[in-house]
């Protein structure tokens, strides 16, 4: 399955989580977001295109995420290996490059930020899932890299955007729920279950199931390491609901 993939090697991430609780201010975006293999998707602030790629498309908004306008052509491209994608200049009020990425073969292939896209056969030829993201603009920046294995072929169409982010929503018992973003994160988190359903977890059973909350409790780098070891090769569900958070349509699944 398809899946964005922010850094797999979880011991890494503990350590980090560690190091930045005892060097820096608590980040308002949890290190699972950026380091666990999260199930079919998570919405970590992303925007869906609606339209094509004609200036000023715009593009449909999970709430908390980006609303993005688009500011010229597409780039498209394809390569095999690693390759960078010139993207021509930047025009003014861009804030990021939105990035559409179809796999051609089996692979990993990641983006600049180290965020990165895993394919196996049943995705070949899809752009569904996790394959549409938003990179921030870097200053100056004027190209993408898809790192990859020299075997690995793929296309990527790439847009420069404007965009700026929106409220979460409020459901009927009065819980947040969207995307997460650099706010941090809402009651109900938006997802992609497993069956291919768009929903929501709590954000709760999220952080019991990823690790979040256990982490808060690690008082050592030892400790934080025997509880990743017995964590290791299982996979934890949790619901997906609608946004009333009460109705059930899907699971949503963690791989250590």
């Amino acid at each position: 399955m398809k899946q964005i993939d922010f850094d797999p090697v979880f011991s890494t991430a503990v350590r980090n989580e560690l190091d930045a609780r005892v060097t820096a201010p608590t980040s308002p975006i949890p290190y699972w977001r950026r380091h666990l293999r999260l199930g079919a998707g998570i919405f970590a602030g992303a925007s869906i295109l609606i339209g094509g790629a004609a200036a000023a498309t715009v593009f449909l908004t999970m709430p908390g995420a980006q609303d993005v306008t688009e500011l010229g052509a597409s780039v498209v491209e394809t390569a095999t290996g690693t390759a960078a994608v010139q993207l021509g200049a930047v025009p003014d009020g861009a804030t990021g490059v939105f990035v559409s990425l179809t796999c051609l073969t089996p692979g990993t292939f990641t983006f600049d930020d180290g965020a990165s896209i895993g394919c196996n056969m049943d995705d070949v030829g899809q752009t569904i899932g996790g394959g549409s993201y938003t990179l921030n603009l870097l200053p100056e920046q004027q190209s993408i890299t898809i790192t990859t294995a020299p075997e690995s072929s793929w296309t990527l169409a790439a847009t420069y955007v404007s965009g700026r982010t929106t409220e979460w929503a409020i459901n009927a018992n009065g819980e947040t729920y969207g995307a997460l973003n650099e706010s941090g994160e809402p009651d109900l988190i938006a997802v992609i279950a497993t069956n291919g359903n768009e929903g929501f977890v709590h954000a709760g059973e999220l952080a019991h199931a990823n690790g979040s909350e256990q982490a808060a409790t690690f008082i050592s780098p030892k400790q934080a390491l025997a509880w990743q070891d017995s964590m290791a090769g299982t996979t934890v569900s949790i619901p997906v609901y609608q946004n009333d958070g009460e109705t059930r349509i899907g699971d949503f699944t963690i791989q250590y």
